[in-house]
């Protein structure tokens, strides 16, 4: 991943500097933190020293260069240690891809994520250096996500049924959807923030079932996909067309019970199991205050 910088403005100063008094950081209490006598720990040092060596080399002029620090870097100096890592996941062998936010931020329900200022650092653990980072509605790291997904993915691609899931850089229904969504958005910094909230990934995250191949199958990505989380769950079967026969059904897979529930309006999940290879599947349906409905799912 190319080194990069994105100086950045923290939208919502007062909320970045709240923490909670019981929080404790790397077995450090926050407020510890603030302290005249305290020591950042060496990752936060490191990500200190990138920030203020990416804004030094930006301008040669002296003069120009202690403004910029003063704007970009000292103004902002609380707010960047005040941060805490949100998430972690390893790129390769040596680099770590961490998120970083504020207190209140990592206390907030994945819906409302990307409202918060957040901030993306490549650590490499051999060296013990940051070698990039940036702020959670930058383009340049969009656009990495967007050509190099399969990247972000760190899974084994030994095993040959592992080809068949589909991302927006190996696959161009994947591409096309996604830039599709990208071209209705109303604003193109919300729609980076709202794709980055992916990241960093979950370790297995994504199904491997070839039925979630998207050169294969075309199907409703509101209602299933491969990505393992809870989806909104409706009475009516979800159809799976055949990429190579447009408008063909080749199959259905209905949640639920087989009569449908009784009170349409009740809010209703669902989640999916798919095998690896075989065509076989779980799907379990929640509804509140009711058991769970689960159901096998399997072609002759």
């Amino acid at each position: 991943m190319s080194h990069g910088l994105q100086c950045m403005t923290v939208a919502d100063k007062s909320k970045l500097h709240q923490s909670s008094g019981n929080h404790v950081n790397n077995g450090v209490h926050s407020n510890q933190l603030n302290s005249d006598n305290s020591f950042l720990s060496g990752i936060k040092q490191r990500l200190l020293s990138f920030i203020f060596q990416g804004i030094w080399s930006e301008e040669t002029d002296k003069f120009q260069r202690v403004q910029c620090l003063k704007k970009k870097f000292y103004f902002h100096f609380q707010d960047y240690v005040d941060l805490i890592i949100w998430k972690v996941q390893f790129l390769d062998r040596h680099h770590l891809l961490i998120k970083f936010g504020s207190v209140d931020g990592g206390l907030q329900v994945s819906r409302s994520a990307d409202h918060h200022a957040s901030f993306f650092a490549v650590y490499n653990m051999e060296t013990t250096e940051i070698v990039a980072f940036y702020q959670n509605s930058a383009d340049e790291l969009y656009l990495l996500f967007e050509q190099f997904c399969d990247h972000f993915y760190a899974m084994s691609r030994n095993s040959s049924y592992m080809n068949f899931i589909s991302s927006h850089s190996n696959n161009i229904h994947a591409l096309e959807q996604l830039r599709s969504i990208k071209y209705k958005a109303s604003s193109l910094s919300q729609f980076v923030k709202k794709m980055l909230t992916s990241l960093p990934f979950s370790c297995q995250s994504l199904s491997p079932s070839p039925y979630f191949d998207q050169s294969l199958f075309r199907y409703d990505e509101k209602l299933i996909s491969a990505t393992d989380r809870h989806r909104p769950s409706t009475d009516h079967p979800i159809k799976f067309i055949s990429r190579r026969q447009p408008h063909t059904l080749k199959f259905k897979i209905k949640p639920g019970p087989e009569a449908g529930s009784l009170d349409g309006r009740t809010k209703k999940v669902s989640s999916f199991l798919f095998h690896p290879f075989l065509p076989l599947a779980l799907s379990i349906q929640q509804t509140l205050f009711l058991q769970p409905s689960v159901n096998i799912h399997f072609r002759g």
